[in-house]
């Protein structure tokens, strides 16, 4: 399966980045959270935004409206699903692609080495750490898929 035969998935090579993020917030219908809104886990903030965190995965993680180096681009989408974006190698894109449960993905706030495949995760998929790692070159959030 390559990413543009499935939704969750887009390749983004280069320049081509932002008309994919641009996409995937269309397709989510999220606008970029007000400063009222900043600050609060995302479970606890309206559908339609998108805001920035460090540690996506985790409960009661605060999520801001300024994107800051490494930072994750997380939606809460009009629908109410709640998706973390970011970049992974083709290999992860294609399990993701397929929900194949129980595979080890490393998702990264921005391209980094191999992980240059745009995602747009749901949480619902995502089965995280029980404890926060020690944050490593690129800040890599790695899980398995639920």
């Amino acid at each position: 399966m390559t990413t543009s035969d499935n939704p969750l998935m887009s390749s983004a090579p280069g320049d081509a980045i932002s008309t994919e993020l641009q996409a995937i917030r269309g397709e989510h219908q999220v606008r970029l959270l007000k400063p009222e809104e900043e600050g609060f886990a995302i479970c606890n903030l309206p559908a339609g935004v998108f805001g920035f965190a460090y540690a996506p995965g985790q409960d009661e993680v605060p999520v801001f409206g300024k994107q800051d180096y490494h930072s994750f681009e997380i939606h809460k989408a009009a629908d109410g699903g709640e998706y973390v974006i970011g970049f992974v190698t083709d290999m992860e894109a294609t399990k993701l692609g397929a929900l194949e449960e129980g595979a080890a993905v490393t998702l990264f706030p921005d391209p980094h080495d191999e992980s240059q495949a745009l995602v747009s995760v749901p949480a619902k998929h995502i089965l995280a750490p029980k404890k926060l790692l020690v944050r490593e070159d690129g800040n890599p959030f790695h899980f398995k898929i639920a």
